[in-house]
């Protein structure tokens, strides 16, 4: 039996459905005191937030494990380069074990930080604006065509792709699709509350610290499709 196109991989369903509607539903877990066990931690010590290392540790094994599997070469340069993006947003969103080690950050570098930390991403000037605008903004696009509107047409018309072709590989598992849509949608409620000046009425997690729920989706979104590529590479190999 010929192995599935990625898109038609199966994942999970605790990894492709429950667990993103858990990340949605739980900032309103924490609105119960008796089940805030966030009051007062340190902010980077979050569930959300060691979700999103989480994700991308994983994310990251199994995209440099699956480079190193594929025969096309076109396929493992894709691969290691998505293993290496999750290496830097991993190391980002860590500041590089400052958040876990606490060190001090160095004052010349403090300056230039917007949150005094030792990352990229918070520099002033251009690479801010590279961090923030550009790659994530196309990481953002990309999650949400490639993720969800391209691989649900294709999977609706009935699409089948030859097995030597870029298309057989390239796109993301329809399972990724509910992370794809909260990734590009979760800043909705943060939005509208914006607008009527109810920003104060939201969790943390959907007003103040929108961005990590965002990020969190994002980190989702590329453990999903990591281990769509994992399954597809050990079903192509099984196929004679």
């Amino acid at each position: 039996m010929d192995s599935l196109p990625s898109y038609r991989q199966e994942l999970p369903r605790w990894l492709s459905l429950h667990l993103p509607l858990f990340i949605l539903a739980y900032p309103f877990l924490l609105l119960v005191p008796a089940l805030n066990w966030e009051e007062g931690l340190y902010r980077e010590y979050g569930l959300i937030e060691n979700f999103t290392v989480a994700f991308l540790a994983v994310a990251m094994v199994c995209f440099v494990r699956s480079a190193r599997s594929a025969v096309a070469g076109l396929q493992r340069l894709w691969l290691a380069g998505l293993g290496f993006g999750c290496f830097i947003f991993l190391g980002e969103e860590i500041s590089w074990g400052q958040h876990y080690f606490r060190w001090v950050t160095p004052e010349e570098f403090k300056e230039m930080n917007r949150q005094g930390e030792t990352n990229l991403h918070n520099l002033k000037g251009g690479i801010e604006f590279f961090f923030t605008k550009v790659a994530r903004e196309a990481l953002s696009l990309g999650t949400i065509v490639g993720g969800f509107l391209l691989p649900v047409w294709f999977k609706r018309r009935g699409v089948v792709f030859r097995r030597d072709s870029l298309h057989f590989w390239l796109w993301p598992s329809t399972a990724c699709a509910l992370a794809a849509v909260l990734s590009a949608t979760v800043r909705l409620p943060n939005t509208i509350a914006h607008q009527f000046g109810l920003d104060d009425r939201l969790p943390p997690l959907l007003g103040e610290d929108i961005g990590e729920m965002k990020e969190c989706y994002l980190a989702l979104f590329l453990l999903l499709y990591a281990l769509g590529q994992c399954r597809l590479l050990r079903q192509s190999a099984a196929t004679p």
